[in-house]
C-alpha cells in the first residue's frame, strides 16, 4: 500500500512525458539562418537559387525567343556538416543529389527587357525529387557599348524538394535506437524543403570583338525557407516544420561562348558565403560553392 502513490506518481510522469514528447513532434519551430538547422536549408537553397545564366540581352529584336538548359553541382558534404539535427547532434542526410538543373524560356519585350520562366523536371535522385519547383524573372541592359554592359535583373523562385532526411535508406537497415539509428526510424522519411527566395543580381559585361564574352555577377537574396518532416519512428510519426528566413549575397563569374548568333554555351561559378554556428567547430568550409553549364538557343 506504500507503493501506490509512488506508482501513481510515476505513471503521471510517464504520461506527461508522453505527452511532451507528442507535443515536441506535431510543433512548429522557427531558428535562426546561421544555426545548424537554417544553415543546412540555406545550404540547400543556395543549391536552386535562381541566378542569372548570361546578362540581360541588348539590341535583340521584339519578340526574340531562346530556351536554355543549365546544370549546376551541389557540394558533398561531411559527415560533421550534416550534423544538422537538434541543434547540430544528430546526423541528417544532406547528400542526396549531386546536381541541381533548370529549364528557361526566355523572350524579349520593349526598352531592352526581358521576361523569364524557369522549371526543374522533377527527375528522382537517390529519394530526392524536386517537388513543382518554378522562377521568373526581368531583367535589363541599363549600359551597353563597345566595351563593358551593365544589367540588373529581378528574381523569384517557389517550389522545393522531397527527400529522405531524416530517415535515409541506410538509417532504417539499422535497428532503432540503436548508434547508427538513434531517431528510431523505421521507414523511409518523407521530408519536404522550401526553398522560397527572392532578389536582384547586378552583372557587368567586358565586350570584346569575339566569341567568348565574359561576366561577373553580385545577388542580394531574401530566402523564406522551411522543412516540414514526415518521420514514422518506433514511438509515432513525426510531423515537425522547421523554418528560416535571413539573406545571403552570392557572387559569380561566368564565360559565355557562342558558336554563331544563335546558340551559345556557358559556363559559371557561384559562391555564396554562409555562417554557422556548431556545438563543435570541425566541419572546415560551410560556404557554397558550384560550377553551372548549359546551352542557350534563340529562335
Amino acid at each position: 500500500m506504500l507503493l501506490y502513490p509512488f506508482k501513481i506518481k510515476i505513471n503521471k510522469l510517464i504520461i506527461s512525458s508522453l505527452l511532451f514528447f507528442t507535443c515536441l513532434m506535431h510543433s512548429n519551430q522557427e531558428v535562426d539562418i546561421n544555426s545548424p538547422e537554417g544553415w543546412g536549408m540555406a545550404f540547400m537553397t543556395s543549391a536552386g537559387l535562381n541566378l542569372g545564366q548570361s546578362p540581360p540581352s541588348s539590341g535583340d529584336d521584339i519578340g526574340t525567343f531562346s530556351i536554355s538548359a543549365e546544370l549546376s553541382s551541389i557540394p558533398h558534404l561531411t559527415r560533421e556538416q550534416q550534423k544538422i539535427g537538434f541543434g547540430g547532434f544528430k546526423d541528417e542526410d544532406l547528400n542526396k543529389s549531386p546536381v541541381f538543373g533548370k529549364l528557361r524560356a526566355n523572350i524579349v519585350l520593349p526598352l531592352d527587357f526581358n521576361a523569364e520562366i524557369s522549371w526543374t523536371p522533377p527527375f528522382k535522385i537517390d529519394d530526392s525529387k524536386p517537388d513543382d519547383i518554378w522562377g521568373a524573372a526581368i531583367s535589363k541592359s541599363l549600359v551597353n557599348n563597345d566595351r563593358f554592359g551593365l544589367g540588373l535583373r529581378l528574381f523569384m523562385l517557389r517550389g522545393g524538394a522531397i527527400a529522405s532526411v531524416t530517415c535515409s535508406k541506410d538509417v532504417i537497415e539499422y535497428e532503432p535506437y540503436t548508434p547508427k539509428n538513434t531517431s528510431g526510424c523505421i521507414d523511409k522519411s518523407k521530408d519536404k524543403l522550401q526553398m522560397d527566395h527572392e532578389g536582384a543580381e547586378l552583372f557587368i559585361s567586358f565586350n570584346a570583338p569575339s566569341n567568348v564574352h565574359p561576366w561577373i555577377s553580385l545577388a542580394s537574396i531574401n530566402i523564406d525557407t522551411s522543412v516540414e518532416i514526415d518521420a514514422l519512428l518506433k514511438t509515432g510519426r513525426e510531423n515537425l516544420i522547421v523554418r528560416s528566413d535571413g539573406s545571403l549575397k552570392t557572387y559569380s563569374i561566368g564565360i559565355n561562348y557562342d558558336f554563331d548568333e544563335n546558340r551559345a554555351l556557358s559556363f559559371a561559378s557561384s559562391y555564396t558565403p554562409l555562417d554557422v554556428e556548431r556545438p563543435r567547430n570541425t566541419s572546415g568550409n560551410d560556404n557554397f560553392w558550384n560550377l553551372r553549364v548549359g546551352i542557350i538557343i534563340k529562335f
